[in-house]
């Protein structure tokens, strides 16, 4: 497992409590050897649990399959850094936004790269502690082809740990799909420092995010993307109901002062629209307002 934030942690310790053997690799020595030297501990709906994993910078062995948690922005950075000891291993992306495996599967030529698509609200309460509040889905196959055998597997793993995994004959509206909740709830989220839930019962709030979908939509119709579902707004609003205790990622990122990964969400909705000729102005005025506000964070 690459990355130690929650999704991360998450992951990584319910395989171990299913019984793999997981490596859980931090690019920072300092904070593998704090996260080696004590349980990584998650929040679960059904009870708490914990496990005292390996964290390195490297691997000791060869791995069976890799799960890639990292921001859309460093996925690529990651996997270079990375990509001499993964050798053939398949991986499993497991970002927000669009275009991720693409851009993983271009450092990883001689590899395997699924795509996974999460549906898991969880969020860091501290150095490997997290709250996992809503174990959704989690979808897994290859965009624009169909599974095979490497992809089952992987679905069964996730299954195996409590993941409601599934394969899916062709990733691209699950991607696409997951873009346009992402894109609506995490920027409208983030500016107002609410938790999800907040996004489907303030009215100011959902009419923003119903806007976002709306745009995004229209992006993807006009770029020939059939959508998973018959509504975006209706996608957006289940989503935000049902992971209504989680604070998205977006926002802890604002509040941490790091980086979005706003130009994966509403930046790519804005990049479809101005290639098929679809106007964003919302999904724009939330990219700009993201990155003014991360730019303060930095400063």
């Amino acid at each position: 497992m690459i990355g130690p934030g929650a999704i991360g942690c998450c992951v990584a310790v319910r395989l171990a409590a299913a019984g793999f053997q997981v490596t859980l690799i931090d690019h920072r020595p300092d904070r593998a050897a704090r996260l080696s030297a004590r349980p990584i501990m998650v929040h679960a709906p059904e009870g708490d649990l914990a496990a005292r994993l390996t964290v390195r910078t490297v691997p000791e062995e060869p791995p069976d399959l890799v799960l890639l948690a990292v921001k859309a922005y460093a996925a690529r950075a990651a996997t270079e850094a990375a990509a001499k000891w993964i050798g053939r291993a398949p991986v499993v992306t497991l970002e927000n936004g669009l275009g991720v495996a693409g851009e993983v599967g271009g450092a990883l030529p001689a590899t395997t790269v699924i795509t996974g698509v999460i549906y898991q609200g969880a969020n860091l309460v501290g150095e490997g502690e997290v709250n996992h509040v809503a174990n959704v889905a989690v979808y897994l196959g290859y965009e624009g082809r169909g599974p095979d055998a490497l992809v089952e597997a992987a679905a069964a793993t996730l299954r195996r740990a409590g993941f409601p995994a599934d394969v899916q004959p062709d990733m691209t509206p699950v991607v696409w799909g997951k873009l346009l909740v992402n894109a609506a709830i995490n920027p409208t989220a983030a500016l107002a420092g609410v938790t999800n839930g907040e996004v489907a019962t303030r009215p100011s709030l959902r009419a923003l995010a119903q806007t976002l979908a709306e745009e995004g939509e229209q992006a993807a119709r006009a770029a020939g993307v059939t959508l998973p579902y018959p509504s975006a707004v209706e996608a957006v609003m289940a989503t935000a109901r049902q992971t209504a205790d989680n604070r998205c990622s977006m926002l802890q990122d604002l509040e941490a002062g790091r980086a979005t990964e706003v130009e994966y969400l509403n930046g790519a909705i804005v990049g479809v629209g101005e290639a098929h000729g679809v106007a964003t102005p919302a999904n724009r005025a939330a990219a700009a307002l993201i990155r003014q506000v991360s730019a303060k964070g930095h400063g």
